[in-house]
């Protein structure tokens, strides 16, 4: 009976470092009768689902690479990593998805690694920050770019982080014995990697090496790109500045409060999915400990920051750095002038720098080119 392991994600829960260890071990895959089948050669086969976004609102469509995918695949057992399947939240798009899969394999199993919420929101944006321009990743067109660590709760980002809503639908169409559900912490995974936890879940007996990728973005790059690209400014101007952003090593950490409160706006879909799927002490499925994270969080861009950060401005070559530098003042002094308990007298004196600096600001906005219509949708993994 031909069977088809689909890895439907989710995002940031290691499917980077999943994909390259099966890239990179299909010999010893095939020695156990697995074929491990991708559109990239990365092992990444995200490029199946095209994402789109038209007045704010995020939807997902499967493509006919999904289709010529599974028809290539030749194996008794194959093996798909998919992680943007993760986006798909409707009966019609996962009832597409059934209907492929049956039309070449007799059985599929879906398997899903899920993360906390807060947790995932904070590496997915991390993820935005690595570009240079707004809507280009599928990460920017669901998270957007304001500031923060954790994204505005629009429709799209409540359906994306309803978990247990979207694996109702994928056992719906495909049975509840086809679903696999793991939880993405290092103390639920199998020798505390997703590598060793997949091969074990398919009981391959080989061990692929594991592959740690580092897709880290300082607290630095992370302020800094955010709010460029929120403002607009040009991407081949951003392009110039992100060496000097990623030469700092600072860390991003959202207050305490902030990452509870993101977090309990799915607790009923948490406490869902701890019943049909991850049961866990907390009722939630995952831990309740916030403990990690500071009473204060540093997730704010700050003028303190700006000052410091002045000089990269200046050293990337930029086009009118001082301007650019002057825009880039103008929230946080919105911020002071919004502060309770302000005399009057000083309240007057910081709305008069702001006033004065939106004279002076200016954000080099990206210019028309012609040849970026030719590259079509983005379709990669990101």
């Amino acid at each position: 009976m031909r069977t088809l392991y689909l890895h439907i994600g989710f995002h940031k829960t290691g499917s980077t470092s999943l994909q390259l260890a099966l890239t990179q071990g299909r010999k010893c895959l095939s020695a156990e009768g697995f074929e491990f089948a991708a559109l990239g050669k990365k092992g990444n086969s995200s490029g199946a689902v095209d994402v789109h976004k038209h007045d704010g609102r995020v939807s997902y469509s499967l493509n006919g690479r999904f289709d010529q995918l599974l028809r290539s695949a030749v194996g008794e057992k194959v093996i798909v990593s998919a992680e943007h399947l993760s986006f798909f939240h409707t009966a019609e798009q996962i009832a597409e998805v059934h209907k492929i899969c049956r039309r070449y394999f007799e059985s599929t199993v879906i398997i899903a690694y899920v993360r906390r919420q807060d947790r995932q929101a904070i590496s997915f944006k991390q993820q935005a920050a690595r570009g240079c321009e707004r809507d280009r990743s599928s990460s920017s067109k669901l998270l957007g770019h304001e500031s923060g660590a954790f994204p505005r709760l629009t429709e799209s980002v409540r359906d994306y982080y309803d978990y247990a809503a979207k694996l109702h639908l994928w056992v719906d169409h495909f049975g509840g014995q086809a679903l696999r559900v793991r939880r993405f912490d290092t103390g639920d995974l199998k020798g505390g990697d997703i590598v060793t936890d997949f091969c074990a879940l398919l009981g391959l007996s080989p061990e692929l090496e594991s592959c740690r990728t580092n897709e880290a973005v300082s607290r630095k790059e992370f302020l800094f790109s955010h709010r460029l690209i929120e403002l607009g400014l040009d991407p081949q101007q951003l392009k110039k500045l992100k060496p000097r952003l990623q030469q700092d090593d600072s860390r991003l950490e959202p207050a305490r409060a902030a990452a509870r409160a993101f977090c309990l706006q799915f607790e009923q879909s948490n406490r869902e999915l701890d019943r049909c799927y991850l049961p866990h002490v907390s009722g939630l499925a995952f831990s309740d400990d916030f403990n990690g994270y500071p009473e204060e969080g540093n997730d704010q861009l700050e003028l303190a920051d700006i000052a410091e950060w002045t000089c990269d401005l200046l050293a990337s070559g930029l086009r009118n750095p001082l301007a650019l530098r002057d825009a880039l003042l103008i929230r946080p002094l919105q911020s002071l002038c919004e502060v309770s308990g302000l005399t009057p007298e000083y309240r007057r004196q910081l709305e008069a720098l702001k006033r004065s600096l939106e004279r002076t600001a200016e954000v080099p906005q990206e210019r028309v080119r012609w040849w970026r219509l030719l590259l079509g949708p983005k379709r990669s993994g990101r």
